[in-house]
């Protein structure tokens, strides 16, 4: 970068002296640095956004509440539908042992979509994963 002689150079020190009376081509940007800057955001505005993110966090802590009650009763129809299962018909304890639940493929079945249910909510837990 070269220096700019004003004694040489008129073009240079036209400038200058336009500068000097405010009105050259960098007279917005000193006005704009001779103003101070006005705070646009709210004295509480850290506060405000660490409550937000706290309670976005939390939110995503708990489960949601419509969910965990649609678990719960899905699980008492099911524990509710194999008690009265077993009570309409004492065989069905015989389709649990060893032995019978070989001679039931639909058990077969469900052990495996259990497992495969299983193995992929493991995988893909979040914990599991290092954060980049």
């Amino acid at each position: 970068m070269k220096d700019i002689d004003f004694r040489t150079d008129r073009a240079a020190e036209g400038e200058w002296q336009a500068q000097q009376r405010g009105d050259g081509p960098y007279a917005a940007v000193a006005r704009a640095a001779r103003q101070g800057m006005e705070p646009a955001l709210p004295a509480d505005f850290a506060e405000r956004v660490a409550a937000t993110a706290q309670a976005r966090a939390r939110a995503l802590r708990q489960p949601a509440r419509l969910e965990t009650w649609l678990i719960a009763g899905l699980l008492v129809a099911m524990l509710g539908g194999g008690v009265a299962a077993m009570a309409a018909d004492p065989r069905v304890l015989e389709a649990l042992s060893p032995r019978g639940a070989l001679a039931q493929p639909w058990l077969l079945g469900l052990a495996a979509c259990a497992a495969v249910t299983q193995g992929v909510a493991w995988l893909l837990r979040p914990a599991r994963w290092p954060r980049g």
